[in-house]
């Protein structure tokens, strides 16, 4: 636990380090273009330089990236590209879509993913498709989403890509949209995933008036800890002689859950993965496999304690190559597992830069330590306290795929609980947020679950129905005061919406899980009910890990 002092040292850089936004707060009044071309000259703002404003046509797009890019399917829209350099040592890329005909007068920002480095087009292009003025930024540097090489004598830039990138952006969009239509969005959105759903929980708690509404998908929030975990589970998995978990033993350890679980907690026998795995009462002990190998398993299971929760297995997703073989066990080399290069990126060049820091320099403890009280007050977006965006009205969504082997899922209940103790209770934390865990789905879509619920690139069949598409229903929230008590996530054929849908599911909110009624269709999402679980696993699952 963190001392006093600690705190006061967190908050005191925190304010050192916020101390060169003051500077970009006044912002002038944005001249009104009457074409889009004419923001180029038309459009002022500190510290702003406009580089591109340009009518695109009705159709596709082709994206000026190395590869480029081809959305299509897009309205005519007015596309403005430029930078804002709050500080000397900034330079914020952004850009912002506007459509120039069938406008529905809202704005909605979309988030980055990893260390960003780059604009996030394909994430843009949904919410234009569906009327909104988009916006996105690089997060203030330029690189690949697993480079952190970058922050090396940056400081500044750490603050970009920590929070500063995304207020920068969103004050910046509302000024173009405003000088373009001589209006301002009548309401504001933002939807990340990953990184994007730390921007979107940043958004929430540090400017909690610039959104009506937020949707976080599987949330980087607790950084520091979070990449702490990732040193631990590469150091277990190198503790394995011969060096990691094969294909085949992440066979065993799935089959072994599935066998053990599937069927048992409200989803099907036949599910290749689990529906409610806070029910599943595992233990790794019993594997056929080495010891060395369980025991690198139980670690990664349990995650270090008291820094963040661990990694479970729920089902086909351990054997995936998109998700274990890719996150943790790198292909027999852990080193190169995401999970271990995020994790050597982020304390080589960010906390501990030009050390010749390797995972073996500190102990985890020191490594989460040191990471939080050196830049945790920067890149965390951990305070429960969601008062002052609740009571402005605003609405918040959150997912999480219980699949995920990015960012641990209980994480994502680990900050509801929070949350809901901060704000007195279940009740109140439900009227204006709410927690959908996805059964089966990996890290922020994909997986062998129901995966596809309007996630800006994984629509259901209906993108504008708020039954099954989870901006749709955050904007009836927003706009009616309906809160969603279900969400209907869909699977198609091999994840091709072009092949069909092979089943639907609904998504609860937690603590609820969908629970199958044993006599209805078992594709049909109306074949399972949104029920409470019998006990609190929830607790259970903490003390189990004290």
């Amino acid at each position: 636990m963190r001392n006093r002092q600690d705190r006061r040292r967190v908050r005191g850089y925190l304010l050192a380090a916020a101390a060169p936004v003051a500077i970009g707060v006044l912002s002038a009044s944005p001249a009104a273009a009457s074409t889009c071309s004419q923001l180029a000259s038309h459009f002022h703002r500190p510290n702003t330089t406009i580089t591109t404003a340009q009518t695109v046509p009705a159709g596709t797009f082709v994206t000026p990236t190395t590869p480029a890019q081809s959305l299509p399917g897009l309205p005519q829209f007015c596309r403005v590209a430029g930078f804002t350099t709050p500080t000397r040592d900034s330079h914020i890329n952004f850009e912002v879509w506007v459509p120039e005909a069938g406008w529905n007068l809202k704005y909605l920002q979309v988030g980055c993913g990893g260390f960003c480095g780059s604009i996030s087009y394909t994430s843009m292009a949904e919410p234009l498709r569906r009327g909104y003025a988009s916006a996105a930024t690089d997060d203030g540097h330029q690189a690949s989403g697993i480079d952190a090489s970058w922050a090396v004598g940056h400081p500044q830039k750490v603050v970009d890509f920590g929070y500063r990138a995304l207020k920068e952006t969103t004050d910046v969009a509302k000024d173009i949209i405003m000088a373009f239509k001589s209006s301002g969005p009548r309401r504001s959105y933002f939807v990340g995933c990953s990184d994007g759903g730390r921007e979107a929980l940043m958004e929430a708690q540090r400017y909690p008036h610039d959104f009506d509404g937020i949707v976080v998908g599987s949330p980087a929030n607790d950084w520091t800890n979070l990449f702490s975990g990732f040193v631990w589970n590469q150091k277990a998995l190198a503790a394995i002689p011969g060096g990691d978990l094969s294909q085949a033993d992440l066979g065993v350890v799935s089959n072994a859950m599935l066998g053990q679980c599937a069927g048992r907690d409200g989803g099907l026998r036949t599910d290749q993965f689990l529906n409610n795995p806070l029910a599943c009462r595992f233990n790794p002990d019993r594997l056929s496999l080495s010891n060395d190998k369980i025991q690198a398993i139980k670690k990664i299971f349990s995650g270090p304690r008291g820094i963040f929760p661990g990694y479970r297995v729920t089902g086909d997703e351990a054997s995936d190559p998109a998700n274990w073989p890719a996150w943790l066990t790198g292909g027999g080399n852990p080193a190169n597992g995401l999970q271990g290069l995020f994790g050597t990126n982020f304390f080589k060049y960010i906390v501990f830069p030009n050390s010749g820091w390797t995972p073996d320099t500190f102990s985890i403890e020191q490594n989460a330590r040191q990471a939080d009280v050196r830049v945790g007050a920067i890149l965390n977006s951990v305070d429960p306290n969601l008062r002052p965006f609740k009571f402005r009205g605003g609405k918040l969504i959150q997912y999480a795929g219980w699949g995920d082997t990015a960012i641990s899922p209980e994480n994502d209940i680990d900050y509801y609980n929070a949350v809901t103790r901060e704000v007195g209770g279940h009740e109140r934390v439900r009227e204006f947020y709410r927690l959908f865990m996805v059964p089966g789905m990996a890290h922020c879509g994909g997986g062998p679950g129901a995966n596809a619920f309007g996630q800006l690139t994984l629509n259901g069949p209906n993108p504008s129905d708020p039954q099954g598409d989870i901006i749709s229903a955050l904007d009836r929230w927003v706009e009616y005061h309906d809160a969603p008590d279900r969400i209907v996530a869909t699977k198609y054929v091999n994840d091709d919406p072009t092949q069909g849908i092979a089943f639907q599911r609904p998504l609860c909110p937690f603590p609820q899980f969908a629970k199958y009624n044993g006599t209805g269709s078992t594709t049909s999402a109306a074949s399972f009910a949104c029920v409470r679980p019998d006990h609190d696993e929830d607790h259970d699952r903490e003390a189990s890990n004290r």
